[in-house]
């Protein structure tokens, strides 16, 4: 008989981990914007290129906290 599979339910706390990357991403981003738009001396082409910047490092942050979650599970090496 199949093991179902641990699904991450709602109730369960979030991992602090997530929290402070969403934090840390997340207030300079907002922060990016006005900045960078109300600033005449700042080169047009400049905020694309900063919010590209952004959403590249966000997606490699994903990448390493799945690869680390991924990681972290036990092995179902002796479930047969």
């Amino acid at each position: 008989m199949p093991q179902p599979q641990n699904v991450r339910r709602s109730e369960e706390a979030a991992n602090p981990i997530y929290i402070l990357a969403a934090i840390t991403l997340g207030i300079p981003a907002l922060l990016m914007i006005p900045l960078i738009g109300m600033n005449p001396g700042v080169q047009e082409g400049t905020l694309s290129t900063l919010t590209m910047l952004l959403v590249f490092s966000a997606f490699i942050s994903a990448a390493v906290f799945e690869i680390k979650r991924l990681a972290d599970q036990p092995s179902d090496a002796g479930h047969r």
